[in-house]
């Protein structure tokens, strides 16, 4: 499939109305040692690492709306 004007309008379209951004900032070194390594050993790319994590916390600290 080609990428068109139409395809271009619903991708922006689906990005503005069902997707939100998290900027994460961490300190170089906690990153380089700590959070990179574990992400290439879970072998998930970094975003569903990322995802999971806060899932897993979210369920571990009750912190869902929806109990």
């Amino acid at each position: 499939m080609a990428y068109n004007e139409a395809t271009k309008k619903a991708t922006i379209k689906y990005m503005r109305y069902k997707v939100k951004c998290i900027n994460l900032r961490f300190r170089k070194t906690d990153y380089e040692q700590r959070i990179q390594p574990a992400i290439a050993r879970s072998g998930l790319p970094a975003a569903t690492f990322i995802k999971q994590a806060i899932n897993e916390k979210i369920d571990r600290d009750g912190l869902s709306l929806s109990e």
